[in-house]
C-alpha cells in the first residue's frame, strides 16, 4: 500500500529572528564609520586648500620612500663591508648600518655588508650629519646639499651661497649657515618639506649651529670681534621668532662645534665645553685649560676629547664627559693620536682612540684594549652598540665584539 504524503502550505515568508540589541549596536557602528569618513574627507580637503604649497611630487615621493625604514639597532655582528674608498672617505653610523661618503659618491650598507643605497656626488668636501631618521650631506665651502633615508636620496638642493655649517632634526627640519655677500653670514631654517621658512642675518662669524630634535628651535654659535680677541656669542632662536630666546657671551673663546641633546645643547669651544638647557640657560662649563684640543666627538650629549699636552705631540690627554659635564674618564696617553670617537654604549666603551695603525678602546672602568690590523692604514672608526667598525680604504669590519676585558 502506497504511503500518503501530506504537504503543508505556508502562507507568506518566514521572517528570521532579529536580536534588537545587536542590531542597534551595528547601526551605531555604521553611523560612526560614516562620520569618520566624512571627517577624513573634510581633513583631506582642508589640507589641500590650506597647505597646498607643501604638497609636491617630491614630498609625496619622500613619504612613500620612508615607509618600512625602521632602524635596526640590535647588537648582531656586522659582516665585512667592502667598498671603493680613498683617504678622503668618511664614515658614519646611520640607522643600524654604515654610511660611506667620498667626494664622488655616497653609499649605505646594512649589517650584512649589502649595498642598500648608492648615489653619485660632486662635492669637493662632503660632510655627513647623521640624524635619528635622516642623513644630511652638504658640501663644506660649496653650495650642494642632500638628504637621505636608508633607501635612497630624498631631496637634493643648491644653496644660494657657500655652506659653512648645517644640522638636521628628527622630523627633517634643517638649519643651514651660508656665507653672504651682503652680510657676513645667513642662517636659514627649512621645514620638514624642505621649504625655507626663516632667515636670520648675522654680522658675526657663525661657526656652528644645531637644531633641536623637534625642529622648533635652533642654536647659533658665533665668534664676535672684541677689542683684542674674539668673544663667543651663543643665541637660541625659536622657529618663527625674530628675537632670540636667549643670548650668552663668553670672552676670549672660539666656538668649534654644537650639538642638540635631549636636555638642550652642547657647545664645544677651544677653551671649554658649555652645556645649555632647552631655554638657552647655561647649566655647566668645563674648562679645557692645560691641553691643546686636537680631536673631539659628541654623541647623545656626551663628549670625548683628545688634547695635546706637550710640544712634541707624543702625549695626549683623553677626557670623556657625560651629558651634564661630569668626567667619565680623564687620563694621559703617551702616544700620538689621529682621532677620538665617543662610544655609543658607555657600558661597552667610553671612547675609542685612533692612531694610524692602532685602535684603543677605553672601557667603562678605564681599562685599555688595543687592536692593530695586519696591514693597511686606519682611516676611520665607527662606534657601535657593541664594539666598533674599523675602516680602511677598501673595507670595514667589526672589532672588540667581546667585553672590554676580553
Amino acid at each position: 500500500m502506497a504511503q500518503k504524503v501530506t504537504r503543508l502550505t505556508v502562507a507568506g515568508k518566514i521572517e528570521p529572528e532579529v536580536n534588537r540589541y545587536y542590531a542597534k549596536i551595528a547601526g551605531r557602528y555604521t553611523a560612526a564609520g560614516i562620520i569618520a569618513l566624512v571627517i577624513f574627507l573634510l581633513y583631506v580637503g582642508s589640507v589641500i586648500v590650506f597647505a597646498s604649497d607643501s604638497i609636491t611630487t617630491e614630498n609625496l615621493s619622500y613619504l612613500v620612500r620612508d615607509f618600512g625604514t625602521a632602524a635596526d639597532d640590535t647588537t648582531r655582528d656586522f659582516s665585512r663591508i667592502v667598498y671603493n674608498g680613498s683617504s678622503a672617505t668618511s664614515f658614519a653610523w646611520f640607522r643600524g648600518g654604515l654610511a660611506v661618503c667620498s667626494p664622488d659618491s655616497y653609499r649605505y650598507f646594512d649589517k650584512n655588508g649589502l649595498s642598500v643605497a648608492a648615489d653619485p656626488l660632486n662635492f669637493a668636501d662632503p660632510v655627513m650629519v647623521p640624524g635619528e631618521k635622516y642623513m644630511l650631506i652638504y658640501d663644506m665651502g660649496g653650495t650642494g646639499w642632500a638628504v637621505y633615508n636608508q633607501l635612497t636620496r630624498i631631496v637634493s638642493r643648491e644653496a644660494d651661497e657657500r655652506i659653512i655649517a648645517a644640522d638636521i632634526a628628527s622630523d627633517g627640519s634643517v638649519v643651514m649657515v651660508t656665507r653672504s655677500r651682503d652680510t657676513r653670514y645667513v642662517v636659514s631654517l627649512y621645514n620638514a618639506a624642505f621649504n625655507r621658512t626663516m632667515l636670520s642675518y648675522k654680522d658675526s662669524y657663525v661657526l656652528a649651529a644645531a637644531i633641536s630634535g623637534d625642529g622648533e628651535q635652533f642654536l647659533v654659535a658665533s665668534a664676535s670681534p672684541s677689542t683684542t680677541d674674539f668673544d663667543c656669542e651663543i643665541e637660541l632662536i625659536r622657529r618663527g621668532e625674530d628675537t632670540p630666546l636667549a643670548r650668552d657671551v663668553l670672552s676670549h673663546t672660539m666656538p668649534l662645534m654644537a650639538r642638540a641633546t635631549e636636555e638642550g645643547f652642547v657647545i664645544l669651544c677651544d677653551t671649554a665645553v658649555l652645556y645649555y638647557d632647552e631655554y638657552g640657560v647655561r647649566q655647566n662649563s668645563v674648562s679645557l685649560s692645560g691641553m691643546t684640543l686636537k680631536y673631539a666627538d659628541i654623541a647623545s650629549g656626551r663628549v670625548a676629547l683628545a688634547g695635546q699636552v706637550n710640544a712634541l705631540g707624543s702625549e695626549h690627554r683623553i677626557l670623556v664627559l657625560d651629558d651634564a659635564g661630569s668626567p667619565l674618564c680623564d687620563q694621559t696617553l703617551h702616544q700620538r693620536v689621529a682621532g677620538v670617537s665617543m662610544g655609543r654604549n658607555i657600558a661597552d666603551a667610553l671612547c675609542y682612540v685612533r692612531s694610524a695603525d692602532t685602535v684603543l678602546r677605553i672601557g667603562p672602568d678605564g681599562t685599555e684594549t688595543a687592536y692593530t690590523p695586519e696591514n693597511g692604514e686606519i682611516i676611520g672608526l665607527v662606534p657601535l652598540t657593541s664594539g666598533a667598525l674599523v675602516c680602511q680604504k677598501s673595507a670595514a669590519w667589526q672589532i672588540f665584539t667581546g667585553s672590554p676585558d676580553s
